[in-house]
């Protein structure tokens, strides 16, 4: 499902802004973005986020400044020692007498940048982290609403296809034995009577659909209990999607005639719209 939330605290010195997007996915991946050199605080945004969400690709962008300053530095004074007297030996060597100047420390880099300790920075971020969890949640919900709605409607046409196609499969299999005669008689063939009633038989056999339409029955059904059910129901409900969808290729290729056919793909298409949505579910 998608959504954006975002959110922004100052504690301690601190301050710390996170956005967090959500697209469609069928799992859950989270995905931390500017705590490079601090992989705790990492870890631990993104625990929070797989506790909150169970489907989803999320991206957690974080920035944080410390007393106003985006990459805070310090000095390194054992380090500006150190090159000091390398710089004084060098120009003793050398013979030129030019003494360590401090433009020569700083591009040396004697100024580093001061990673925060990571207990102090949790705090403004765990907070501005909440408040873009419940942003990206309410907007996540918004979206689940409308969602339920488009798979209401389309689950609402299943079932009606469902009985026609059984009402089709039936009228095929009373009418099979008629075509077969009426083709044996059109082109002047004398048949078996017996000979003739076991073919019909196996024809009816191969034809026969009712295992499908009983799981199709089933399926749609468990669709209208999951759609009802609280909890993740995304999966479920795309898994029985595709189920349908597997049943009415099986009964489209066994129909005999054009309207079964016909039906058994309008069932097939519209279970493939239902798993389609399924997949934006959490």
């Amino acid at each position: 499902m998608t959504g954006y939330g975002r959110g922004a605290a100052e504690e301690g010195g601190f301050t710390a802004q996170v956005e967090l997007r959500s697209v469609n996915h069928r799992f859950l991946e989270v995905r931390v973005r500017g705590l490079g050199s601090l992989p705790q605080l990492a870890l631990r945004c993104e625990q929070r986020l797989r506790d909150r969400f169970s489907r989803g690709a999320l991206e957690l962008t974080i920035r944080w400044q410390k007393d106003g300053e985006a990459r805070p530095k310090r000095l390194n004074f054992a380090a500006a020692r150190r090159y000091s007297q390398s710089l004084k030996a060098l120009a003793g060597v050398l013979g030129t007498g030019e003494p360590a100047r401090i433009d020569h420390l700083i591009r040396l880099g004697v100024f580093e940048e001061e990673e925060p300790e990571a207990d102090s920075l949790w705090g403004p971020l765990a907070t501005a982290l909440e408040e873009a969890t419940r942003e990206l949640t309410e907007a996540r919900e918004a979206e689940g609403r409308r969602l339920e709605r488009a798979l209401r409607r389309e689950l609402d046409g299943l079932a009606p296809l469902v009985q026609q196609a059984a009402q089709l499969a039936g009228e095929e299999k009373q009418f099979l034995a008629q075509r077969v005669r009426e083709r044996l008689q059109h082109i002047d063939v004398q048949t078996d009577p017996g000979r003739l009633e076991m073919e019909v038989a196996l024809l009816a056999e191969r034809g026969d659909v009712q295992e499908e339409m009983d799981r199709l029955n089933s399926h749609v059904e468990r669709l209208g209990e999951v759609m009802d059910g609280d909890g993740s129901r995304g999966r479920e409900l795309e898994f029985l999607a595709q189920e349908v969808a597997r049943e009415a290729g099986t009964v489209g290729a066994k129909a005999r005639g054009q309207r079964l056919a016909r039906v058994a793909l309008d069932l097939r298409v519209a279970a493939e719209r239902i798993r389609e949505q399924s997949r934006n579910v959490e």
